[in-house]
């Protein structure tokens, strides 16, 4: 069965090519997405998205960190625990509403955060929407009394394109074997300033 995300596929690639145009006529990048008046919908999971987080945990292949596949019982499991922090993220803009485009998943083991999950839909690379989720996952890992988020990168033939992901998010690579597979840590004792500059975050 086709999810309502999907029905709306054809709308969805008109309102991309409406985006790539308007990003042509912008010289600053940023005023670009500024532009776009993004809003970013960040939260636990909730009943009604639980199906389309699901299909995205085992749709995305290119920006998904660890690679792992979670059925919707799954997913339940996860929303239901208080061992973990899980946000979903929504992004809207002027030309339309992308859905659900980002699902975090992080283990709460002590005082750490490790990362279980962290996969975003490439149809909204290069918005920023990385940093949003970001900002929603430190405030609630901090929230919850934790000292650090541990994240995980395990190569594939698909995902090269998130190698440096947690070095761009201002993580510091504590581990690396010789098959390229990466541990990195954020500390979460240190003051932090939201990342996010273009999108405008509903928590």
């Amino acid at each position: 069965n086709l999810s309502a995300d999907d029905a709306k596929r054809n709308e969805m690639y008109k309102a991309n090519a409406q985006r790539a145009a308007l990003e042509a006529s912008f010289a600053d990048y940023g005023q670009y997405l500024d532009s776009l008046e993004m809003t970013g919908i960040i939260k636990g999971f909730e009943p009604i998205f639980l199906d389309r987080i699901a299909q995205l945990t085992n749709k995305s292949n290119q920006f998904n960190l660890t690679t792992r596949r979670y059925s919707r019982a799954d997913i339940e499991e996860v929303a239901d625990s208080k061992e973990y922090i899980d946000i979903y993220g929504k992004l809207i803009d002027k030309f339309g509403d992308n859905g659900v485009v980002s699902v975090v998943i992080g283990h709460i083991n002590g005082d750490v955060l490790d990362m279980d999950l962290w996969i975003m839909s490439c149809r909204v690379l290069k918005r920023d929407m990385e940093y949003a989720m970001l900002d929603g996952l430190v405030k609630r890992a901090k929230a919850a009394g934790l000292k650090k988020i541990i994240g995980y990168y395990y190569p594939t033939a698909k995902n090269n394109m998130v190698r440096d992901f947690y070095d761009r998010m201002g993580f510091t690579r504590i581990f690396e074997d010789e098959e390229g597979n990466t541990t990195w840590e954020f500390d979460l004792t240190k003051d932090y300033i939201n990342r996010n500059t273009h999108i405008r975050v509903e928590d």
